[in-house]
């Protein structure tokens, strides 16, 4: 989050005021409580889960529809993981569900999690350093802090050039004020990495997003260490629905209830001449993997499990004269 000087600085002295008794203080027990939407990610889903158990107080983890298992999933690990509790909340907005989940959250901190992130596996690494990092800040004070990501991406050897870390997973402080809202944007082109040729591509595009809208008495922070993976690392399908999420849910259709894929499907219908999502979504992998380069080991070698989770992964570059060129499935 990018702020000027004076609105750091306003931020600052609002942030006096639960200290001076003009607005309440944090009043929730210290701990932290990880909130987690789920929506067919099975694939990593467990390993997701088991990343963070030890580093959080409480997982809210809550299914908004999965087709492919991961309800299943979530109910089999919520009787070993003590930490762990599920909800069903189907057919819901981005940020219907964001407060819902912080709704049933306990505890101090919320940690927006994704159910495709999965954080380093020592437990000194860096997701046990913003833990302790968020309890020893001022428990008086109310505090958004930023943080980032390493991108994988086709497979988990690979990342986009341009992301190659990433800083978009929400960590704040609890308060009735602090919830997640729509943001309405237009843009003169594709919010996806992945640029298709021209009449491929629509532009302008109405595009709607979900972030937390926090008051003006919150401190905005940020915490150095990079605390995880995002493991982008899908089916073909998924990787094409969400080339169509954000333009989807700016879509006027979906206050009529139209699902994401028929919403794909008429694009690709309309847009791309393609008469189904199986032809579209191999379309789309072959322009996906053009734009790929091979992971920055400067980043720091990929850890144990994370290699565990690429060793049994079906997902694989395929290179052709030095070059990108397609993917197993």
């Amino acid at each position: 989050m990018t702020l000027s000087l004076k609105s750091r600085i306003a931020r600052y002295f609002c942030s006096l005021l639960p200290r001076a008794g003009l607005i309440p203080k944090p009043s929730r027990p210290q701990g932290i409580s990880a909130i987690v939407r789920v929506l067919d990610e099975n694939h990593w889903l467990e390993a997701s889960i088991l990343s963070i158990k030890d580093h959080v107080d409480e997982i809210i983890a809550v299914d908004t529809g999965s087709t492919d298992g991961s309800l299943e999933t979530l109910e089999r690990l919520a009787a070993s993981v003590k930490n762990l509790k599920v909800y069903k909340f189907p057919g819901r907005l981005p940020w219907e569900f964001t407060n819902f989940a912080i709704a049933r959250t306990s505890y101090r901190w919320i940690i927006k999690w994704d159910a495709d992130c999965v954080a380093f596996e020592s437990a000194r690494g860096p997701l046990g350093g913003l833990a302790a990092f968020l309890r020893g800040l001022d428990q008086r004070t109310y505090y958004y802090v930023s943080q980032k990501l390493i991108e994988l991406t086709g497979d988990f050897y690979h990342q986009f050039p341009g992301m190659r870390v990433r800083g978009d997973l929400d960590v704040f402080m609890y308060s009735e004020d602090a919830r997640s809202v729509q943001v309405r944007r237009t843009l003169a082109r594709s919010p996806g990495m992945v640029q298709l040729p021209p009449g491929y591509t629509p532009a302008p595009l109405n595009i709607c997003l979900d972030t937390i809208r926090i008051p003006r008495y919150y401190r905005i922070l940020s915490f150095d260490g990079v605390i995880a993976y995002h493991i982008n690392v899908k089916p073909a399908a998924r990787h094409l629905l969400g080339y169509f999420f954000l333009p989807w849910l700016g879509s006027e259709n979906i206050s009529k209830g139209q699902p994401l894929a028929d919403y794909a499907l008429e694009q690709v219908k309309t847009r791309w001449g393609l008469g189904d999502l199986a032809a579209a979504a191999a379309f789309y992998m072959a322009e996906y993997v053009k734009l790929l380069a091979r992971y920055d080991e400067s980043l720091g070698a990929l850890p144990e499990n994370i290699k565990a989770l690429a060793a049994r992964s079906p997902f694989k570059v395929v290179y052709e004269n030095g070059k990108p060129a397609g993917r197993t499935e």
